[in-house]
């Protein structure tokens, strides 16, 4: 056979989107979002094809993950203000109206020139009196929940990038002051983000959010006797809200206080507030460790949704890897041959995944090693480099 008599035929986004729409029109939503979905694989940067795409996600009730991909997607180009009119048309598919009138004030503001502001007032029978407040409350909201969007898929410094181009005015409110130092926090700079915390608590005491932020902090510096007085506090405490009570459970979970941090998270999942890659993480840790792995693991899949990760990094094989740990703490570190104590030493190293050593008792052993066997676990887990002397 000649293979030039062949008429090549070639499927392009446009002919994908146009099955899309037609498949649409039958009512056929199954197709149509397949359709729809290859078009934008192969134009990914056409956003009537990624509108599309999100539109019909959100018509068939997967309306969490239209969001997050628009989001994703919003960032990568640049916060291109268009992106405010399809999140607002998606989450009055969703029949979210707070946040598809907020994100609609967005894209008023940000295209006048589109005349977008007369359809919200007849979209969502009402009357805009006060612009400028409006406005500002809709920049409070979007930029919230960017920037939660951003921290909760451990993207912290484009967090603290976007958090810090907003208004600088905004960025001195309560709730901005707290969202800047929980991401100075987690990026390690404590100078920063305690004084920032230290003046939140002065202004309030009850600030559950500054609290839970400075009692991460006490704990990272390693200031035993603050990081307990305020433990204690968050404990007894009861969150006046359901933000408070997420950011409350979410923190007890990272210190390991399981039952307390269900207790706090678990009517939020059942309420499906502040579903999220966060919440479903540690309601997975916090049933492994109150003996429930069937639940663990059905948390642990609906993780996925938000971001993908290995099942190594799993609260089980996270435990499997902490009692490897210790084992070879048990066979190695305990000898009184140095050089099976460096043996053992190498072959935690190799433990995967590596972030189960953190916290682990091991550190207490470690602790009263000779100063060579410091130098290398120094050399293997922080990559420290040694120069011959003399």
């Amino acid at each position: 056979m000649n293979n030039k008599k062949i008429i090549p035929f070639d499927r392009s986004g446009e002919f994908h989107f146009n099955q899309g729409i037609k498949k649409s029109e039958q009512n056929n939503k199954r197709d149509a979002l397949r359709s729809f979905r290859k078009a934008m694989e192969l134009e990914g940067d056409n956003l009537a094809y990624l509108s599309q795409y999100a539109y019909m996600l959100a018509e068939v009730g997967r309306g969490v993950e239209a969001e997050h991909i628009l989001i994703n997607e919003f960032i990568q180009h640049q916060y291109d203000a268009e992106f405010y009119f399809i999140l607002s048309q998606a989450y009055v598919i969703m029949d979210d109206p707070n946040k598809a009138f907020l994100f609609g004030v967005q894209y008023a503001k940000n295209r006048p020139e589109a005349g977008y502001e007369a359809e919200l007032e007849k979209m969502f029978d009402v009357d805009i009196s006060d612009e400028h407040e409006v406005e500002r409350e809709a920049d409070r909201f979007t930029g919230q929940h960017i920037f939660q969007h951003l921290f909760m898929n451990a993207r912290i410094e484009e967090a603290l990038e976007y958090l810090n181009s907003m208004p600088a005015d905004i960025q001195e409110e309560r709730e901005f002051r707290n969202l800047k130092a929980m991401a100075l926090l987690f990026l390690n700079k404590y100078e920063e983000a305690h004084v920032l915390l230290e003046q939140l608590l002065k202004e309030d005491q009850t600030d559950m959010h500054a609290l839970s932020h400075m009692t991460l902090l006490y704990y990272h510096t390693a200031e035993e006797e603050k990081y307990h007085a305020s433990l204690k506090k968050m404990e007894v405490v009861q969150p006046l809200d359901d933000d408070a009570r997420f950011k409350v459970g979410l923190v007890l979970n990272f210190l390991k206080k399981y039952e307390r941090s269900y207790e706090l998270l678990y009517p939020l999942y059942k309420k499906q507030s502040f579903i999220s890659f966060q919440l479903l993480h540690a309601l997975s840790h916090s049933s492994y460790h109150m003996g429930d792995m069937e639940e663990s693991k059905m948390f642990w899949n609906k993780m996925q949704t938000f971001h993908r990760v290995s099942e190594a990094y799993s609260p089980w094989k996270k435990d499997e890897a902490a009692q490897k740990i210790t084992d070879l703490e048990l066979e190695y570190l305990t000898d009184d041959d140095a050089y099976r104590r460096l043996l053992g030493i190498y072959r935690i190293y190799n433990v995967f995944p590596r972030d189960a050593i953190l916290g682990h008792a091991v550190w207490d052993t470690i602790e009263s090693l000779d100063d060579y066997e410091k130098l290398y676990i120094s050399f293997l887990f922080q990559g420290l480099k040694l120069v011959r002397l003399g």
